[in-house]
C-alpha cells in the first residue's frame, strides 16, 4: 500500500514539475523583455528553452509512470511568478531591474533545484534508475544556469545596482 501511495505521490510531483516548468518558461520569456544587460538576456533565452524542453521530458515521465500531465497549476511557481513580477515593476533603475531578475530567476531555480532533486531520489527508491537518471540531469542543469546567474550578478548587475 505505501509504495503504491509513493508512486501516486511521485506522479503528482512530475504533474506539479510540469505545471512549473511550463510557468517558468513564460516567466522567463517575459522577464526577458525588462533585462538590460545582454548576458542576463541570454541567460534568461536559455532559461526559457531549457524550461520547454524540460516539460517535454517531465510528460514523458509522466507517461511512463502511467500519468498524464494536470491542468491543476503549480501553487509555488505561480507564487514565484506573481513576486517576479512584482519585484520587476517596482524596480525603475534598469541595474536595479536586473539585479531584480537575477534573484528571481535564483528563487525559481533554487525551486527546481530542490525539486527536481527530490523527485530523482524518489525515482530511485521506485527502482527508476533511467527516471533517476534524467531528472538527477535536470537537477544539475539548473544548477548551472544558478551558477551562471550568481557570476553575472556578482560581476555586473549587483555591483551597477548599488552604485
Amino acid at each position: 500500500m505505501a509504495e503504491q501511495d509513493y508512486e501516486q505521490w511521485y506522479i503528482q510531483g512530475l504533474q506539479a514539475l510540469k505545471s512549473a516548468d511550463e510557468q517558468g518558461k513564460e516567466a522567463a520569456k517575459a522577464a526577458t523583455k525588462d533585462l538590460s544587460d545582454p548576458e542576463l538576456r541570454k541567460i534568461a533565452e536559455e532559461g526559457s528553452a531549457t524550461a520547454a524542453r524540460h516539460a517535454e521530458t517531465i510528460t514523458r515521465l509522466l507517461h511512463e509512470a502511467g500519468g498524464q500531465p494536470s491542468n491543476k497549476p503549480n501553487k509555488i511557481m505561480e507564487g514565484i511568478r506573481a513576486g517576479t513580477i512584482d519585484v520587476m515593476a517596482a524596480a525603475n533603475d534598469p541595474a536595479v531591474k536586473d539585479a531584480s531578475g537575477v534573484a528571481s530567476a535564483q528563487i525559481s531555480l533554487h525551486y527546481y533545484i530542490a525539486a527536481y532533486g527530490t523527485l530523482a531520489a524518489t525515482a530511485k527508491h521506485l527502482g527508476r534508475e533511467k527516471e533517476a537518471a534524467e531528472l538527477k540531469r535536470m537537477t544539475d542543469e539548473m544548477k548551472a544556469f544558478d551558477e551562471r546567474y550568481t557570476k553575472a550578478g556578482e560581476a555586473r548587475a549587483n555591483k551597477q545596482a548599488s552604485q
